[in-house]
């Protein structure tokens, strides 16, 4: 087994009030994320098919074809996001997150429909943009550990969106479920406009919280990393012909969005399946969800302990359990398979992007990201098409978990097989800066 590159030593969350405000809002930006596509498709795809009498699997196949077209949205969000940085990403994302929901709460056609998701989708990527450019520069070091707090966020979207989107339907009609997360979008551009910053130099504060050099020293660390960020070697053609590349943005990020997007997307149906009614599953939904809120936390513990690499592997293998037991006989494994595609979904947004800092560096990434995330992003789009084809096909969703837990194989081998070994950079020596 080769070392792995990304080992690190101090698993302390000793982050300081300004790093927690970070970790706070980005928390956020996936909690509004999940709401308005994973688990808020549970409610509504319902709603439109309710309402029109259009199909379940018809809408879900929109929203693969969505993804598949904010493919080139999100290749230009991450050029964004490389050249302006994540904070001006953000801006422009709500802007777009919140035009989108307030379009989908007026849909009357198919085309509408479509519109709106492309519009969503593409800008709730742009939030793992977001999220993982933010925690790259802030937690170079402890990057899986500040993941591990950050990607709680979707879990409790998984627990309580749901609810949130039913009451405001209940209060203010059908277009109330989807302005209640309109306005949660609104608040974040507030915040990405008036309080967030791109690096925590800009506001004062040290990588990692780390105090041991001078603010002054942490100054000129940064300007040198820019400098040599700016004529970095890895170019976009230098990055498609290495291997790391196509692990990480195929392997680890593409196989494990396309387990939880398809997954998550139709849970309420699924649990259904077994027996349950809406009110059970939404239930037992959000209670075990918040039970595995603290895996989340787990997960980017065990990054921070044992590497990525590792970490990865480990989470391929309760991806794996996860789907297996959602396909045994009897009602109680269906408790234990919410319970950890719970898990899941929190440790889910961990991988991608510690991994892309394990082996490109705080200097490295946001290069490396913009290549990754797109291939990520084209595996991810066929989780819709893929569950919802299946499932019509074959009259429930035993055999597309059946798939699923193949492609969960397919990224334990992934991950067995990569060198994770840091070829980007971290620092810029003063030596090197001569």
């Amino acid at each position: 087994m080769r070392k792995s590159g990304s080992l690190a030593k101090d698993t302390r969350s000793n982050f300081g009030l300004t790093h927690w405000l970070v970790i706070l809002l980005l928390m956020a930006f996936g909690y509004f994320a999940n709401g308005s596509m994973n688990d808020g498709l549970n409610t509504y795809v319902g709603l439109f098919t309710g309402r029109y009498g259009w199909t379940s699997a018809q809408l879900l196949t929109y929203s693969t074809y969505a993804g598949w077209a904010s493919i080139l949205v999100i290749i230009a969000y991450t050029q964004f996001a490389r050249r302006r940085g994540a904070r001006m990403t953000a801006i422009v994302a709500m802007t777009v997150a919140a035009a989108g929901m307030f379009l989908w709460a007026r849909v009357t056609t198919q085309a509408m429909y479509f519109v709106s998701v492309l519009l969503l989708v593409s800008s709730s990527s742009a939030i793992m943009v977001i999220r993982d450019t933010t925690l790259n520069n802030w937690f170079p070091t402890k990057k899986g550990l500040a993941l591990g707090w950050a990607t709680m966020g979707p879990l409790i979207g998984t627990a309580t969106i749901l609810p949130l989107i039913n009451w405001a339907g209940e209060t203010f009609g059908f277009t109330g479920h989807f302005d209640v997360i309109a306005v949660g979008f609104v608040t974040l551009l507030l915040l990405s406009i008036f309080w967030f910053r791109d690096n925590p130099e800009d506001k004062g504060c040290f990588p990692d919280n780390d105090r041991t050099m001078t603010r002054e020293k942490a100054l000129e660390l940064h300007r040198r990393g820019l400098r040599y960020s700016a004529t970095s070697p890895w170019t976009t053609a230098r990055l498609l012909r290495t291997r790391q590349v196509w692990q990480i943005g195929v392997g680890v990020g593409g196989l494990n969005m396309l387990i939880g997007n398809a997954v998550m997307s139709q849970l309420i149906p699924t649990i259904m399946s077994y027996g349950f009614d809406k009110k059970q599953a939404l239930l037992m939904m959000s209670i075990l969800a918040l039970c595995a809120v603290p895996l989340s936390y787990l997960f980017g513990l065990l990054d921070a302990k044992f590497g990525t690499r590792i970490t990865v592997i480990c989470f391929f293998a309760w991806s794996f359990l996860a789907l297996l037991f959602m396909v045994l006989p009897g009602r109680w494994t269906v408790y234990v398979s919410v319970f950890m595609i719970g898990g899941y979904i929190g440790g889910s947004g961990n991988i991608m992007g510690a991994m892309t800092t394990t082996v490109f560096g705080r200097y490295d990434f946001s290069r490396a990201f913009s290549v990754i995330y797109p291939m990520c992003v084209a595996v991810r789009s066929c989780a819709y098409t893929l569950v919802g084809t299946l499932s019509t096909a074959t009259g429930g969703y035993f055999v597309p978990y059946l798939v699923l837990m193949s492609v969960a194989v397919l990224g334990m081998l992934n991950a067995v097989c990569m060198d994770d070994r840091l070829i980007g950079r971290n620092y810029i020596s003063d030596k090197e800066s001569d």
